[in-house]
């Protein structure tokens, strides 16, 4: 075949463009000291690199999964705590008033002082987080508790619980069914609101005798209304230990990953700027040939 000087040409150029590219690439890659920035660099790899990114962006998502549920942990915690003291200031109360020689005056004053407590537990029931209620199962947008003007109460929430995702497939529950904490009297539990309000009843009932005895029975149930509660906060320290080992298993394992895609995308910064300068003179090199080799001929001028 007879080579031309259009063939020699169009060859020479094909070669420095080339010779172009990887010099550009591998300027890039001291410039962003990544093996790696684009698809066509290493498709294999790239495919690795992104599925270490997504795995950072779900790990940090797990993460914030964690802490937002060790807040909420927190929270329902010193909800029930409070709670719990209410409920126990109640029992000292009808422990403290259960004599038939309390006058009656005494006793309105004492039954006024459970009723603010009811007013209290109730508000503690219907809590907040993050604008949710947290006591009122998977209908966290209805108040839970309904207080009505005879110091009854309904429950208008369901019985589900919260689910914190910490994982692949690993889920952290949280009691959100308040019945469970506060009104748990049809498993075998108590029943708080009508506890305290038996005690208000025991304190206003006009017969001493009769009331003084309404008043008695209450104690030792609202010591167990008390418990109640606090075996809810068990049950959150349990949540709350699951989730701080989850929450250091994510801590370690970020690192490892990011270990894991550097090695696979950084570049080697020594090698490349020792490439660079070979590519660098490569390149020169082939230019200078070019100039050479390419040179305009009288049919050039005469055409």
């Amino acid at each position: 075949m007879r080579v031309t000087q259009n063939i020699t040409t169009n060859t020479l150029i094909s070669y420095i463009n080339q010779q172009a590219g990887n010099l550009l690439k591998t300027q890039q890659q001291i410039a962003s000291q990544k093996r790696i920035n684009k698809s066509s660099d290493d498709p294999i790899g790239m495919g690795q690199v992104l599925g270490y990114r997504n795995k950072i962006a779900v790990t940090d998502q797990y993460q914030e999964n964690i802490e937002r549920g060790m807040t909420r942990i927190e929270f329902n915690e010193l909800t029930l705590d409070f709670a719990s003291d209410l409920v126990d200031t109640a029992r000292e109360l009808a422990a403290e008033y259960s004599g038939s020689t309390q006058s009656a005056a005494t006793r309105q004053s004492v039954a006024l002082q459970v009723k603010d407590i009811y007013d209290q537990v109730m508000q503690m029931a219907n809590s907040k987080f993050d604008g949710n209620y947290i006591f009122a199962g998977h209908a966290t947008n209805t108040e839970p508790f309904t207080h009505l003007p005879d110091f009854t109460a309904t429950y208008d929430g369901d019985e589900g619980d919260f689910q914190i995702m910490v994982s692949d497939g690993v889920e952290v529950n949280l009691v959100a069914d308040g019945r469970k904490i506060f009104q748990n009297a049809a498993n075998g539990g108590v029943n708080i609101f009508d506890e305290l309000k038996k005690l208000i009843d025991g304190l206003e009932h006009p017969d001493p005798v009769a009331g003084s005895a309404q008043i008695e029975a209450t104690v030792k149930v609202l010591q167990d209304g008390r418990d109640q509660i606090n075996n809810s906060r068990s049950e959150y320290a349990l949540s709350l230990y699951r989730l701080q080992a989850a929450d250091e298993y994510m801590t370690n394992l970020r690192p490892k990953v990011e270990e894991a895609m550097a090695t696979l995308e950084q570049a080697d910064l020594t090698k490349a700027v020792v490439e660079l300068q070979n590519l660098e003179l490569a390149y020169e090199t082939t230019i200078a040939t070019a100039a050479r080799i390419i040179q305009p001929s009288l049919l050039d001028f005469l055409r």
